[in-house]
């Protein structure tokens, strides 16, 4: 349910989305290998936030599930 990310979370469900988005872009990575890529700023934001690699994950998938759905219209930022 993709569609759902953002119009039934809480303002501080989003913000934490956001910071931890944001943590994600100033990771260093791989710039060689998208996948490790990817992985490794994963790492980083869950040492940072102090929350498990699945948490971690997860933010960042509903954030950027959140933001693909303000661009098609569908929800208000």
């Amino acid at each position: 349910m993709p569609e759902q990310r953002g119009k039934q979370a809480t303002p501080e469900i989003k913000s934490e989305w956001s910071r931890a988005y944001e943590i994600y872009r100033r990771a260093p990575g791989d710039r060689y290998d998208s996948k490790n890529d990817r992985t490794s700023r994963i790492d980083f934001v869950a040492r940072e936030m102090k929350l498990t690699r699945k948490q971690a994950k997860r933010r960042i998938r509903n954030y950027e599930a959140w933001q693909r759905n303000i661009k098609k219209g569908l929800l208000k930022p």
